[in-house]
Formats: C-alpha cells, sequence, structure tokens
C-alpha cells in the first residue's frame, strides 16, 4: 500500500477536511440548540445574539457566518424543525380523506408551533410575510410551499388547477395569519382548530363553487 505523502493532496487533505467539517458541525449544532433553548425561555424579542453565542460557547462572529441576523437565527431553528415535521405531514396521508380533513392535517405544523409558542409564532409571520431574503429564511419558505402545493393537490381533485392553487394560498397565507393572533389572543387549541376550519372551509367553497 503507498504511503499518503503530500505527493497525493487529496488523501493527504482528507482527514484535516474531515475534521474542519465535523468541528463546523458541532458549532452549528450548539448554536442552533442554544437559540432553540433561548427562544422556549426568553421570547424572540427578548433573545440576542450574544445570549446565544455566550451559551453554545462560540464567538459571536461564529454566530453570524451560521445565521447572518437574529432573524436568520430564528429561521434556521424553524427550519431545522420544519425539516421533520413538514415532509412528515406531507407522508401522513392515508386512503381517501376527504378535501378539508387533509388539508387541516397539513395545517398541523402551523398550529402546534403557534400554540406551543405563540411570541415566537407572531415573529415567524412576520419574518414569513415580511422579512428580508436569507439562506433560512428560504428553506422555511421552500418547506411552507411544499404545504401549499400539497394542498393544492388535494383541492385539485373537486377544482380546476388554477382554483385550486389559488385557494391553496389563500389557506397557507390565511393560516399564518390566523394563528399569528394567538399572541394576543392566547387562543386554546379549539378555538384555533374553530379558525382554522371555517378559512379552510371558506377557501374550498370558493374553489369548487360549493
Amino acid at each position: 500500500m503507498p504511503k499518503i505523502t503530500s505527493a497525493d493532496p487529496h488523501r493527504a487533505q482528507s482527514p484535516a477536511l474531515g475534521r474542519r467539517e465535523r468541528a463546523k458541525a458541532d458549532k452549528r449544532a450548539r448554536i442552533l440548540g442554544a437559540a432553540r433553548e433561548l427562544l422556549r425561555e426568553n421570547g424572540f424579542e427578548r433573545m440576542t445574539v450574544v445570549q446565544v453565542a455566550d451559551r453554545a460557547d462560540v464567538a459571536v462572529g461564529t454566530v453570524f457566518q451560521y445565521a447572518a441576523s437574529k432573524a436568520e437565527l430564528l429561521m434556521m431553528v424553524v427550519a431545522d424543525e420544519y425539516a421533520d415535521t413538514i415532509p412528515a405531514v406531507l407522508r401522513s396521508r392515508t386512503g381517501r380523506q376527504a378535501p378539508a380533513a387533509r388539508v387541516r392535517q397539513l395545517l398541523e405544523p402551523l398550529a402546534t408551533r403557534a400554540l406551543q409558542d405563540p411570541d415566537t409564532s407572531a415573529a415567524i409571520a412576520r419574518e414569513l410575510l415580511f422579512g428580508t431574503e436569507g439562506p433560512h429564511r428560504g428553506e422555511v419558505i421552500e418547506l411552507v410551499a411544499s404545504l401549499e402545493r400539497e394542498i393544492a393537490q388535494t383541492l385539485h381533485e373537486d377544482a380546476d388547477a388554477e382554483r385550486a392553487e389559488a385557494a391553496a394560498r389563500l389557506i397557507v397565507a390565511g393560516a399564518i395569519l390566523e394563528l399569528n393572533r394567538t399572541r394576543t389572543a392566547r387562543a386554546s387549541r379549539g378555538t384555533v382548530e374553530r379558525r382554522l376550519v371555517e378559512l379552510v372551509d371558506l377557501a374550498i367553497a370558493g374553489a369548487t363553487g360549493g
């Protein structure tokens, strides 16, 4: 077996590259965990990048290497959460469900987040609707868009494609706005579910002419 020497750059550098990647992954995990904990403890408005850096045991500048702003830190946490919950709900369809029931099922990840942490959910809604572009926000938007596409596909069973897509956009945007109200109203799960039922039923009726 030939020796690994400087004349063999790919093999010589791979262990170092592996260590660097592992170190980066470790820092990212610590930053993500710290941001998640502080959002739960303090909420988005009171959380600071300095607090995240201190808890993650990294420099503030290191935090900004992974998330360019406090808002992007929030989106980093949400993207990590939605990367699990949204694909799971997309795969959750079993047999034939009524369109309204399936749409409400698809909205469950958004509703669960809003009920668990109303204040942070308000910040999420604000960033999704009005925030500046960033890679983590882009990840969240694409995950939410996947819900929108599945809703449109569900409604397309009873409506033409254009109306189904319009209804899906209305449902997702309306759900985000409705769930934002939990911040001030401290709505119960029953209240949130009732609002979402009304929203979904109205949008489906508009799409199908029902």
